[in-house]
């Protein structure tokens, strides 16, 4: 077969994009379409056209129209695929299931016309066809006078106004939000105050009890308000649209509302929303006006492959013994097992066009374990069923995955093992569009087999004298200063009263700054000054060692030798072996982690590594400080910073805690704020926030520690900034 010609991919990415709007219509299209690739294709087998079936299924999730038209046919072929002439019988059906569709909107119209025709003053929602058709016909015979509201994300009401208009019915077009006040209330125009007579809305589904009608985002604020008013709400819509099964509410992406959403906040996309029965005076169907206790008697007489659930079942399993992936055996979806001992990952899945979620999702639990893209020789069944990974949750619409991984896949100790597995080539899958590692649970056992972090939060406050919040400082220029000219700015921000300096993440050992004169001119200076080594708290200083592992060691060795209290390493540029190999040195240096390059990872929220992933192997692999980034600044993280924060600060199988460093664009004013959401088990790290201070690095630490001391100490913040000068001087100039 041709697959250039082939129509079906075009259509399944018409139906997911809405590009074809309406349920009728989906259902239509879809099957048009497959009576013109079996007019096409003549050779096609029954296991093709099943395939096909399934790609339709899968467009979109809340399709009770289309998915029963497929049932339809499903059980067609069941009834004529051994026949010879099977692709005849198939077009017949599909011809039927169309005549029954056209004559259904037909009768729809011709019942709603007779029922409505007193009512003078109508609000529709969204788009449907047979509301649409009824208003027009009424319009023939009176004045009729039509709001119509407009919708997100798609703009579907001005297809309704567009095609009211055109034929001559009068429309005022609202936005949907003022749908309930216009209910409640009344409109003025021109001296006369216009109240809706009536509500008629379509579905996109309906559930088989008739309990709950589901329609456009906006549907239930409408038939509540019209309620309340005892305004009558009637759905319009074909008992081709109920579904036997519970109907899955479809989430549409975050672009449709938000194209470039902050990171801050989550975007939530329903397409439809839920109206109880209680709200619907009665629905308008092809069987005339019902009522929600007649809706199961009436599909089950007259549409009897909806309601039969013994081959639905039956199908269902036809469909799943002709499956020939491999990866279906990986799914194990709502089974419930013992996690005690598996490692639990959680992904965020986007599938390409005309691809099966499901069959995806089975397909990254395969290559993130034992399997491979086709059945093998070398597999053995008892090997296979010890160790191969089970997905347990599968949710298409928000497209979040749960896999579950026996222990004895990973190597004790070893993050980059851990990494290959659970982040490797499962990115590279031809079915992924978009894949994002959110999280990993990890039993006891295997946590434990890290060293974590040798010092810890506890013990850096101790080191320090303090109880937090500790403030540090990045040097600035962070490049192009000499040791001496460098050093000189570090004692700066010492002799202020900083608590600790570091590296910048691209200063190792350049030429105008080797490292090892660095590292002797500062230890010297700050044993001068008693900045070390003194029980009421020392100043640190955080060298960057990064560079190959054996350079990396004799670096970290100088600084100990040197008195030093610190150590630096860009985790994500050096790697997390790297960490490893520095932490197991034990030279019981406090181990700064930078996270350098994480945006490559963590910047698309849809794609890459979260960064709550990289804390986590961070934590394993034995830092002691670690960025996390800000709630306020020039690197905002939102929400996810507290529960990154959150989790490096609280017990996690005995491995010590880690402290969170924030950092990026801060500056004085910004002190209440971070404390407030931070709180105080954080090191503040300030570059120009400091060094930019109109009076220089000096003043720009103390107008820091002017305004911690104000937070913590509850003091009248505008009266307390008025009376200190340097925290004066920094506000005047950055604000709040």
């Amino acid at each position: 077969m041709l697959k250039n010609h082939d129509p079906i991919p075009q259509l399944v990415k018409d139906i997911k994009s809405v590009k074809i709007q309406g349920a009728t219509q989906v259902a239509v299209a879809a099957l048009t379409t497959l009576k013109k690739k079996i007019k096409l294709f003549p050779e096609m087998t029954k296991e093709e056209l099943q395939n096909d079936i399934e790609k339709l299924r899968a467009a979109r999730a809340t399709e009770p129209m289309l998915f029963n038209a497929l049932r339809f046919l499903d059980s067609r072929l069941s009834e004529n695929g051994e026949r010879e002439n099977w692709q005849k019988e198939i077009i017949k059906s599909i011809d039927l299931f169309l005549a029954r569709i056209s004559d259904a909107g037909a009768e729809i119209v011709r019942q709603g016309v007779n029922l409505f025709h007193d009512k003078k003053v109508i609000l529709t929602h969204c788009h449907s066809a047979g509301v649409e058709k009824i208003i027009i016909e009424l319009a023939k015979r009176r004045d009729v006078k039509v709001f119509v509201t407009e919708t997100r994300p798609l703009y579907q009401g001005k297809i309704t106004a567009d095609h009211l208009t055109r034929s001559g019915v009068s429309v005022i077009m609202i936005a949907d939000s003022l749908a309930p006040n216009i209910l409640k209330n009344g409109y003025e125009e021109k001296n006369n105050k216009l109240k809706v007579d009536a509500v008629l809305i379509g579905a996109d589904a309906i559930d088989k009890k008739g309990s709950v009608a589901f329609n456009k985002v906006g549907s239930f604020s409408i038939a509540d308000a019209a309620h309340e008013k005892h305004i009558p709400v009637y759905i319009v819509a074909s008992l081709l649209k109920v579904s036997p099964e519970k109907v899955k509410i479809e989430v549409r992406p975050d672009r449709e509302i938000w194209t470039r959403r902050s990171k801050e906040f989550d975007a939530y996309n329903p397409a439809f929303d839920k109206i109880p029965a209680k709200l619907i005076k009665g629905f308008l169907t092809e069987f005339g006006l019902v009522s929600e206790k007649k809706i199961e008697y009436l599909v089950n007489k007259y549409y009897p492959f909806i309601a039969n659930t013994k081959l639905r079942k039956k199908n269902a399993e036809a469909r799943k013994a002709t499956s020939s992936s491999p990866y279906a055996r990986y799914l194990h979806l709502g089974e419930k097992f013992d996690l005690t001992n598996r490692l639990v990952a959680t992904y965020k899945l986007q599938v390409e066009e005309s691809t099966d979620f499901f069959n995806t999702t089975g397909g990254i639990a395969a290559e993130s374990s034992v399997g491979t893209w086709t059945s093998v020789k070398t597999e053995f069944k008892d090997i296979w069923e010890k160790l191969h990974a089970r997905v347990f949750e599968a949710d298409e619409n928000r497209g979040i995955l749960k896999i579950a991984y026996p222990l004895e896949l990973f190597e004790p100790g070893n993050v980059a093992q851990l990494l290959s597995s659970v982040a490797g080539n499962i990115f590279g899958l031809k079915e992924v569009k978009k894949l994002r590692l959110l999280d990993l649970e990890m039993p006891e056992i295997y946590v434990q087999s890290f060293d974590g972090p040798e010092i810890g939060m506890e013990k850096i406050f101790k080191i320090a004298g303090s109880e937090g919040p500790l403030i540090g400082s990045i040097i600035k220029p962070k490049l192009g200063l000499n040791f001496k000219e460098h050093a000189k700015v570090a004692m700066e921000v010492f002799r202020a009263g900083g608590n600790l300096v570091k590296d910048d993440e691209n200063l190792t050992s350049q030429e105008f700054n080797p490292f090892f004169d660095r590292v002797k001119l500062l230890t010297d200076e700050m044993k001068k000054f008693k900045y070390l080594q003194n029980p009421d708290g020392e100043k640190i200083y955080a060298f960057n060692v990064t560079a190959e592992a054996e350079t990396m060691k004799e670096r970290a060795s100088f600084v100990k030798m040197s008195g030093g209290n610190s150590c630096m390493i860009d985790i994500l540029t050096a790697g997390f072996s790297a960490v490893q190999f520095l932490r197991r040195q034990n030279f019981g240096l406090i181990i700064h982690g930078h996270r350098a390059m994480h945006a490559a990872f963590t910047r698309d929220v849809k794609e890459g590594v979260s960064m709550l992933v990289l804390a986590k192997l961070a934590r394993l692999a034995g830092v002691d400080e670690l960025h996390t980034g800000t709630i306020v600044g020039k690197m905002e993280g939102g929400k996810e910073v507290l529960e990154i924060n959150n989790f490096l600060t609280r017990e996690w199988f005995g491995l010590k805690k880690v402290l969170p460093v924030a950092s990026g664009g801060l500056h004085p004013g910004l002190i209440p704020d971070l404390i407030k959401y931070l709180g105080k088990n954080m090191i503040f790290n300030f570059g120009g926030g400091i060094h930019g201070h109109p009076k220089g690095t000096y003043h720009g630490v103390k107008a820091v520690k002017e305004s911690v001391e104000a937070v913590i100490h509850g003091e009248d913040w505008n009266k307390y900034v008025s009376t200190h000068p340097d925290l004066k001087i920094a506000m005047e100039k950055w604000g709040e």
